[in-house]
């Protein structure tokens, strides 16, 4: 089952009312690999609720603040892997805003994927300018790292975030 960034508030918000008293016993337990609830529940609270069958050699990819579950129905063998594209810089920091609330690590460091993608945006437009190497990815790191790009908005945000620690 699939859930949605868009209703994660609903989500999260129906299973501590559900699950109140062992939300009091273990405060994340949304993180829980052992945490479940009927889809029926969710749907009668307004979360959209989706069914995705993965066959072999598929892949189903899950949102920031998407919720999913998995169960099998007779040998399964699984590998995750975290993969984070530059466009998700955005929703990164609101999961770690979120994250640092609940006192929980991320699985791929914010910063350390911010410092990268900085440095390799440097590198690009070193080649762009000085080397005149427009090939489609330096061209690509120009318009990340232009005034309203994506890396320079989360760079933004980041400068903002640490004036006020």
């Amino acid at each position: 089952m699939e859930y949605p960034e868009s209703h994660a508030n609903a989500l999260e918000d129906t299973m501590r009312k559900d699950q109140s008293d062992l939300f009091k016993e273990q405060a994340d337990l949304l993180h829980q690999l052992i945490t479940q609830l009927s889809p029926k529940i969710l749907k009668s609270k307004g979360v959209p609720v989706y069914r995705a069958s993965q066959c072999c050699g598929e892949f189903i990819v899950t949102f920031p603040r998407a919720y999913h579950v998995g169960f099998c129905c007779g040998f399964n063998c699984v590998e995750v892997v975290n993969v984070v594209p530059v466009d998700w810089l955005e929703h990164g920091q609101g999961v770690v805003e979120v994250y640092s609330q609940q006192r929980r690590k991320t699985s791929i460091s914010h910063d350390k994927f911010l410092l990268a993608a900085a440095r390799e945006g440097i590198r690009a437009l070193w080649e762009v300018s000085f080397l005149n190497k427009e090939t489609s990815e330096n061209l690509y790191w120009k318009h990340v790292c232009g005034k309203n790009g994506i890396l320079t908005n989360a760079v933004k945000i980041k400068k903002k975030l640490y004036l006020f620690i």
